[in-house]
């Protein structure tokens, strides 16, 4: 008897449905173990591993600085708020020696990443101007190699070859 009297309320029916599929679309990223000092120091350690697997004669200065993103709360897709936790984040400009495409330079990447066990996202390699190698470490950082391809139209072409490398942590506890 209660389920009919339910059932005729259509509105009622969605509105529960909504509620449901709303709680699900919770995007918010969990906080991983180890402070957000320690992700600095393992962000810099995967730039710099990546960049010493390029040709030795690669030129690049390590990085000074590491920035600290907030983690966001999300709900429906939707900002609503910081989570308290911060990821770490930094980049690394390498400037490869000769005039060869910097896309040459990113199986080597790949190699060192798989043979350190890493899970490789390799979706973007052929892209034109712009090829990318994605790892994920086992400890759930993120390292990216972007390699820059110049334009055959004068005077982009002149500019030599690089790479760009970034990593990010998990969401880890600090500032």
């Amino acid at each position: 008897m209660r389920f009919a009297a339910f059932a005729r309320r259509p509105a009622v029916i969605v509105l529960v449905l909504a509620s449901t599929a709303l709680a699900g679309a919770c995007s918010t990223p969990r906080t991983a173990s180890g402070s957000l000092e320690q992700g600095k120091q393992r962000v810099t350690r995967l730039l710099l591993d990546a960049a010493h697997t390029l040709p030795a004669t690669a030129q690049f200065r390590p990085p000074t600085e590491v920035g600290a993103e907030p983690c966001r709360r999300t709900f429906a897709g939707y900002v609503v708020g910081e989570t308290g936790a911060h990821r770490a984040q930094v980049a690394l400009v390498v400037n490869l020696p000769g005039k060869a495409l910097a896309s040459t330079y990113l199986p080597a990447l790949e190699s060192a990443w798989t043979a350190s066990g890493y899970r490789l996202d390799t979706s973007r390699i052929h892209e034109g101007r712009f090829p990318q190698v994605r790892a994920i470490t086992p400890d759930g950082y993120d390292v990216v190699a972007t390699a820059f391809v110049p334009s055959t139209v004068p005077p982009i072409n002149t500019v030599n070859p690089q790479i760009d490398l970034y990593a990010v942590s998990q969401c880890l506890r600090g500032h």
